[in-house]
């Protein structure tokens, strides 16, 4: 059975990387796949379990800076960031953040049904995105494209407090308006994810001594899957999706939006340098995402 956990942003370990090769890419990719986005290979068998979560992974492995050299167009406090699992925003503040929220339309996936391991997760969480920060306490939706032939999407709720593994908690459908949170009170995690649409909601708590809520995120991804090995998943077709974005730090009662605190505007390519998806500026507190490609399956090797 092909498990899977997410990788660490500090992953670049030779023995990690040097044996993802077995499972990336299980055939060649056609002509023309990138006026499409898509990539046409051979189908192989699906994994049997999947779930999302875990820190960003940076386009360049040895660190962040490299893809910090920018300003986001636009935007005050805003800087440009890539990372080859995660989209969306990031905010980084002197104090930690006490409360992070997000509402959005779960999103379509489109499943041509050309190879398996087609994933994309909406998610918001605290951590997981400054170097010494390896854990995120985490919870949203995520979709996958399942089935025998890779043509049925799926759809669930999740919560995770990596590194311990993500847990589903109901399934989700398109179109459902979903609300997902992460609170930190009374030296207690509180994470809930709700369907307003259904009426379903789920909220675990837990205790982290370690975890620091040095950042706080709004992200569009695709995850990490693993057997002895890792790789990166392709990203479901989602087509385009929106989320609202709320955060609170510590000594501050009313909860503000992405532009008040320094923020990086997060873009996923993968490691051939094609663009996977495009996120737009925040405007009324919410920004937009589209999916651009599905990428390749292979990590980062330097």
């Amino acid at each position: 059975m092909l498990s899977r956990r997410f990788l660490a942003a500090a992953f670049g370990a030779a023995t990690l990387i040097g044996t993802v090769g077995l499972a990336v890419l299980p055939g060649a990719a056609s002509a023309g796949s990138a006026a499409t986005g898509r990539v046409t290979v051979h189908r192989v068998a699906a994994p049997d379990t999947a779930k999302p979560g875990g820190p960003i992974v940076p386009v360049t492995a040895s660190g962040h800076a490299s893809a910090r050299a920018a300003q986001a167009s636009g935007q005050k406090f805003s800087v440009a960031e890539q990372s080859v699992n995660w989209s969306g925003y990031a905010v980084t503040s002197s104090k930690k953040f006490t409360y992070v929220q997000s509402r959005f339309v779960e999103p379509t996936l489109t499943c041509p049904g050309d190879h398996p391991n087609e994933w994309s997760s909406s998610w918001v969480g605290f951590d997981g995105f400054q170097a010494n920060s390896p854990t995120v306490e985490q919870d949203g939706t995520a979709a996958h494209c399942g089935g025998a032939n890779n043509t049925t999407p799926v759809y669930k709720a999740w919560y995770e407090m990596f590194p311990k593994g993500s847990v589903n908690v109901f399934t989700v459908n398109p179109g459902d308006t979903i609300n997902v949170s992460a609170s930190f009170s009374n030296s207690k995690f509180i994470l809930t994810v709700s369907d307003i649409t259904t009426g379903k909601s789920a909220t675990h708590t837990a205790k982290c001594a370690s975890c620091k809520r040095n950042s706080a995120e709004w992200v569009v991804e695709r995850p990490a899957l693993c057997t002895t090995s890792c790789f990166l998943a392709h990203l479901a077709d989602f087509g385009t999706t929106s989320m609202s974005a709320k955060v609170r730090v510590a000594g501050v009662s009313a909860a503000q939006g992405i532009p008040n605190f320094r923020n990086y505007n997060i873009t996923m390519y993968d490691t051939k340098n094609t663009q996977l998806d495009s996120v737009g500026k925040v405007s009324g507190n919410a920004f937009p995402a589209a999916w651009m490609a599905e990428g390749t399956t292979t990590l980062p090797s330097g």
